[in-house]
């Protein structure tokens, strides 16, 4: 059984990177082209288009967001939290007249 087959290697990061490298100098061209044709707004809104950007995964996604039952938790805690009277803490009644009073 050969367990290095079936991880991501060094190819994989490699490929990936020598992708997006290919990607940036295609959309590099893309906005030299446009500036050089006189559409100097096509190409800055390019350049605003290709800003560093982070794709998370379907993974990464779904653990940024609480579960039904972690969420339902929340709420039953800050329910209790309200019903004793623990949330209306005397910082919170001032910021709360702060913004009522237009301040």
């Amino acid at each position: 059984m050969d367990i290095r087959s079936s991880q991501p290697g060094p190819d994989r990061a490699r490929r990936a990177y020598e992708e997006q490298q290919r990607a940036l100098v295609n959309a590099n061209r893309a906005i030299v082209r446009a500036a050089r044709e006189g559409r100097l707004g096509q190409a800055e809104a390019l350049r605003e288009e290709l800003r560093d950007a982070l794709e998370l995964s379907a993974a990464a996604q779904a653990a940024q967001e609480p579960s039904p039952a972690e969420r339902e938790a929340k709420v039953r805690e800050l329910t209790e939290a309200h019903r004793l009277g623990q949330l209306h803490t005397p910082e919170r009644l001032e910021q709360a007249a702060h913004r009522l009073l237009g301040g």
